[in-house]
């Protein structure tokens, strides 16, 4: 990966901006996050994905591999933020036991998710290699 730590600082930024806008979404209704998951969360990524590439000025011929890289990364620190968040920190505020299930009780919509950050980033090396 040319730069992880461009890889961390954007990948920071999507999941940020994405938890505030489901977080906002849900308390106005389930059903609108839902669809800002399927919907709006991957177009930030997408632009984050976007950003990667031409800041770090990747080439043509790395750009698969680059985006490859990029998104097992992002994958892989998704896993770990979302299990650090619901499995220990929201137990601790809320004062329940840490839920050691929460990826199996939400894993059709996590697998989404994932499937999602996938597409974001070749849709967004696509649109880098055309303004190449």
């Amino acid at each position: 990966m040319k730069s992880v730590k461009f890889a961390l600082i954007y990948f920071l930024l999507a999941y940020i901006i994405g938890s505030a806008i489901s977080l906002a979404s849900y308390l106005i209704n389930i059903t609108i996050m839902r669809i800002t998951l399927l919907a709006l969360i991957p177009a930030i990524f997408g632009v984050f994905f976007y950003l990667y590439l031409k800041g770090t000025k990747c080439n043509p011929e790395e750009s698969f591999k680059e985006t490859s890289l990029l998104i097992l990364f992002w994958i892989i620190a998704s896993l770990l933020v979302d299990g650090l968040m619901y499995i220990v920190i929201v137990p601790l505020i809320y004062g329940y036991n840490p839920r050691w299930i929460f990826f199996t009780d939400h894993s059709l919509s996590g697998f989404l998710n994932y499937a999602m950050i996938i597409l974001a980033g070749y849709i967004a090396r696509f649109f880098y290699l055309k303004r190449k």
